[in-house]
Parts: C-alpha cells; sequence; structure tokens
C-alpha cells in the first residue's frame, strides 16, 4: 500500500511538473491578461453610460383594443354610420368601421351590470336597460352614455326599451316591471298596468299609436293609444313569448319557445301558428329594409322568411352558441350577437319550393 501510494505520487508530481510552465513566463502572461481585461472592462462601462443618456424611439406596442367578440352580447343596432352593442359588466362598445375594431363608450357611472337591451329612436337619442334597474342613455350616438335610473342590488332586471323619436318611451322587465319616461328618457316612473307580475320580455311599435309587449307563459298585451292603457289578450299559448316582430299596424308576429311563431293580421284579434322550422327557443328578431324576417336563437339557430312571415326557411340549424339578438347594417349584412359576442355576415337568399 505505502510503495504504491508512493509511485501515484511521484507520478503526479512529474505529471505537474510537465503541465506547469516556467515561472517567469507564467507571471508575465497572467499579468497582461489582468491588464488586458481590465481595459476592456473599463470600456465597456464607458460605452454603456454613453449609449443609456442617448435618445431613443418609444417602443412599439399595438393599440389597445377591446374584443365584445369575446364577452357575452345581448344586444346591437346599427346607428347611421357606427354600430353600438350591449353586454356583460355594464360595456357599451361603438364601432366606426362595420365592426372591425370596437371601442369602449364612456360610461357614467360605471355600475358593472350586465345589459339586456340598447334602442335607438333617433340617430343621436339612445337607451340601454339591464340588470338592476339600471338605465342610460345617449344624445352623441352612443360613444358617451349617462345614468338614467338604476335600484342597485336585489333590483329587478330591464329586458327591453322602446318608443318613437318624439316619445313616450317605455322600459320592461321582470316580474311585471314597466316604466314609462315623457321626458325623453331623462327620468323614469313605475307604472301598474294591471298585466300582473309576469316576466314582461319584448315590446315594440307600429304607426302612431299601435303597441304590443309578450312575456311569460303565454302573455302578450296591445295598446292602441300610444301605450296609454294595455289590454291582456287571451291566451293561444302556453309557453313563454320572448320578442315580437310589427311588420304593420296590423301584422305582427310574436315568438319564443319550442320554436313557437305565431302570426296575427288583425292587431292580435285572430292568431295563426306558423312553423318556423325549428323546436329550438327563439329569443331576438329582426324585419330587413327588403322586408325578410330573421329569428334567432338556442345554438345558434337561424330562421328567415321572405313573405311577411308566413312561412320559414332555417338557414342555420343550431349546435354553437345561443344568440340573443339579430339586427341589420347598413351594408345589409346580418349582426348577430350572443354567447359567443359579435358576428356578422351577408345575407344569404332563401331557397323556397314552387308549388305547381
Amino acid at each position: 500500500m505505502n510503495q504504491q501510494s508512493t509511485i501515484i505520487n511521484n507520478e503526479s508530481a512529474t505529471r505537474s511538473a510537465h503541465r506547469q510552465p516556467p515561472l517567469g513566463l507564467h507571471s508575465t502572461e497572467s499579468g497582461r491578461h489582468r491588464v488586458w481585461g481590465g481595459l476592456a472592462m473599463a470600456l465597456l462601462v464607458a460605452i454603456g453610460t454613453v449609449v443609456s443618456f442617448l435618445p431613443r424611439p418609444s417602443p412599439h406596442f399595438p393599440a389597445t383594443s377591446v374584443q365584445p367578440q369575446r364577452m357575452l352580447i345581448n344586444s346591437a343596432t346599427q346607428v347611421d354610420a357606427q354600430i353600438v352593442a350591449a353586454g356583460e359588466l355594464g360595456h357599451l362598445f361603438f364601432s366606426t368601421d362595420a365592426g372591425k375594431s370596437w371601442q369602449d363608450a364612456k360610461v357614467d357611472p360605471q355600475r358593472g351590470s350586465t345589459l339586456t337591451r340598447v334602442f335607438f329612436p333617433s340617430p343621436t337619442l339612445g337607451f340601454a336597460v339591464g340588470h338592476d334597474n339600471w338605465i342610460l342613455r345617449t344624445e352623441d350616438g352612443g360613444k358617451t352614455w349617462q345614468e338614467a335610473g338604476f335600484a342597485g342590488e336585489n333590483s329587478e332586471v330591464l329586458l327591453d326599451v322602446w318608443g318613437q323619436a318624439q316619445g313616450p318611451f317605455f322600459a320592461v322587465g321582470s316580474f311585471g316591471s314597466f316604466l314609462t319616461s315623457t321626458d325623453k328618457g331623462k327620468s323614469w316612473t313605475a307604472r301598474d298596468m294591471g298585466l300582473g307580475d309576469r316576466h314582461l320580455y319584448a315590446l315594440s311599435g307600429a304607426g302612431e299609436t299601435h303597441l304590443m309587449l309578450v312575456g311569460e307563459s303565454g302573455l302578450v298585451a296591445r295598446s292602441s293609444d300610444q301605450g296609454a292603457t294595455w289590454t291582456r289578450l287571451p291566451e293561444f299559448y302556453k309557453g313563454s313569448f320572448f320578442g315580437l316582430v310589427a311588420l304593420s299596424p296590423d301584422t305582427w308576429l310574436v315568438y319564443g319557445m319550442r320554436g313557437k311563431v305565431y302570426r296575427t293580421q288583425d292587431f292580435g284579434v285572430t292568431w295563426k301558428e306558423i312553423d318556423s322550422g325549428t323546436t329550438a327557443a327563439l329569443y331576438g328578431g329582426t324585419r330587413t329594409r327588403e322586408g325578410n324576417v330573421v329569428l334567432v336563437g338556442e345554438g345558434g339557430v337561424v330562421t328567415v322568411s321572405q313573405d311577411h312571415g308566413q312561412t320559414f326557411k332555417r338557414t342555420h340549424a343550431g349546435g354553437g352558441q345561443s344568440l340573443s339578438s339579430v339586427s341589420e347594417a347598413t351594408d345589409t349584412r346580418l349582426i348577430f350577437v350572443g354567447l359567443a359576442g359579435i358576428t356578422q355576415q351577408a345575407q344569404q337568399p332563401v331557397q323556397r319550393k314552387t308549388v305547381e
């Protein structure tokens, strides 16, 4: 053991002696390396100091943009050259480039309550309503909004708002909520219209005097005096109606659960059931400038009528995100809104079979 250890130590000493350069040469090169290293480090520090004080362009960041396509949107409408949309968390958006980009409208104060409907009786005057009896009003086409009513938590949900440009205006909602305004929406008053406490889902008007509203459990009511008094019509369907479309003062469509659509030509005296082409619930609808009726609803279903609501052809079977409403843009494209935000598409002709 001792001899082997001695041999290994001797070999290590020999290898070390061979690896070590002469003492004088090693010291000289080491000093040179230290000098050059120090100079290089000083040069880098000097360069960094100078560069840090040089003027530099501002970093480029992409413009901040809101994306209503990624959130719940309940209502949208075309107002002159822009589209205005309302949705969750109190958001109101507007687009001036046909929906390519969106801006967040100014809402004062911002309550954060979900908005269910946006409506414009004129190019500048508009209203938005939603949870907590929240009512917002704009006079600049939807860029800025001011609060006209708010009841806070544990209050009702307003689901629709409507009125002609000169007023009066009406807002309806859960458990029979019915509000009116005679000062262009600056203040609102609750009224008991004798319709009970069923949810009121939608209302609209046609002509100068005729109005109609629909609601829970087959509720349909009409007014022929600009909403001053209302008459509840005999029930012809026990399911809820979620919306209606006015085709003329006398001709109306109502729609709702299980794809049910009914049509009247005598302002609600008689009704005829129409085959909508779907059994999915229908939540929203519109009449286009060409007179077509478009209804949308559960699972993204879309059904269209080209004969004033007498027949319908389903153009989208569903199977996707539900749609809450539909409106028409100035370029005739359809604006769909719902759980998947906002989408647009060109109107497709509906091919109907001819009967020989």
